[in-house]
Parts: C-alpha cells; structure tokens; sequence
C-alpha cells in the first residue's frame, strides 16, 4: 500500500476546519483509497519548522510521496522566513526526502483586501503581500528545477482561474474554503495519478 505524506502549514494541518469544511488529506482519502495518507501538516509552520521536525513527522514514517506545501507562513511579517533561508530549507527538505519522492506545491495566491481588513481589525494577526508572496514562490519553482523533483504550481493553476477569490475564506482571505479544497484536491489528485501511474 502506498504511503503519502503531506507536509505543510495550516492550508494542509489538520482533516476539518473549525466549520466542518473537509481539507486536504481526508479528501485525499476518498480518492486514493487504497493509500496511506498521512497529514504533516501544522497551523503556521514555516519551512524552518517543517525543517525541524522532518525526521519525526516525514522520514520516520518511510514515505512513497511527500507533498510538500510551504510558504505563506514564510513570506509573513510575523513568522517570516528570510528569502535565502527559505530557499536552503527546502533543498534541504528535497534532499532528506529525496527529489523523486518530493512533490513540491507553490503556495496559493491570497486576497490581499481581505488580509488588510483582517489584519486592521486584528493587528497582531500574520501578514503577507502578493509581491512579497510572489518572490517565494519563484524560489519553490527553483528548487523544484534545480532539484528535480515534482512540482505543482499551484499558484499559477490559481491565478489562471477567473476570480480565484472564490476559493479563499472571506474572514481572512488566505485559508482555503470548501470550493478551494475541491480545487486543490483536483489538481493534487491529477498530478499525484500522473506521477504514481
């Protein structure tokens, strides 16, 4: 039995959101019955945390495909993650995995009105810009090339939709909602199929 892992921040932690909407592995689930899914992902991780705790949550499980789905958190002014950082940190998550058992996922695009409207409602809470957002995400696609590993850009497949808001939750404009999960469960799926088959 196959065996994926899914690495991430809070985009892929957890199997429901605080509404019931289903994420990520457990619609994984329903489609790759036959696997073992495991969900590695934590709530505002950057990728110097996932980096931190690769060999218990990754490596120790002996994985066939690991998603990988990082960024946002580190493109933050909060939790920010230094541009060359992060870049390391996920050469570093590539080679410990190994590149033909990497899958890495660009971070998704964000509504930037609805973040600042969150963020002046709630100034402690986490902020990132498209153009800020936009830099990390040519670095994913770097290290995806330079590595040879899998690579989906999601961020692209986003932007390419019309309204590509209708997938991101209106209370903060990051998080992905039920539609954005269906999406991303489909384009997952396809190139989980293209690369397992």
């Amino acid at each position: 039995m196959p065996k994926l892992i899914c690495l991430g921040d809070s985009i892929t932690a957890k199997e429901k959101d605080s509404s019931g909407t289903i994420k990520l592995t457990l619609r994984l689930k329903q489609v790759f019955s036959g696997w073992t899914i495991i969900n590695a992902g934590v709530g505002g991780d950057n990728s110097r945390g996932a980096l931190n705790r690769l060999q218990n949550d990754v490596l120790n499980c002996c994985p066939d495909l690991v998603t990988v789905l990082l960024g946002t958190a580190d493109a933050s002014e909060n939790k920010g993650v230094d541009i060359k950082e992060y870049e390391q940190n996920l050469i570093s998550i590539v080679e410990q995995i190994t590149p033909q058992k990497t899958l890495l996922i660009s971070s998704p695009p964000i509504d930037e009105k609805l973040l600042s409207a969150r963020k002046k409602a709630f100034p402690e809470s986490n902020f990132v810009t498209m153009e800020t957002l936009e830099q990390y995400i040519k670095i994913v696609t770097k290290v995806a090339y330079s590595t040879n590993s899998h690579f989906l850009d999601l961020w692209s497949l986003m932007r390419s939709q019309s309204n590509y808001s209708r997938f991101l939750q209106a209370k903060d404009g990051v998080h992905f909602n039920q539609q954005g999960y269906e999406f991303l469960t489909q384009v997952l799926s396809e190139k989980i199929q293209s690369i397992a088959y």
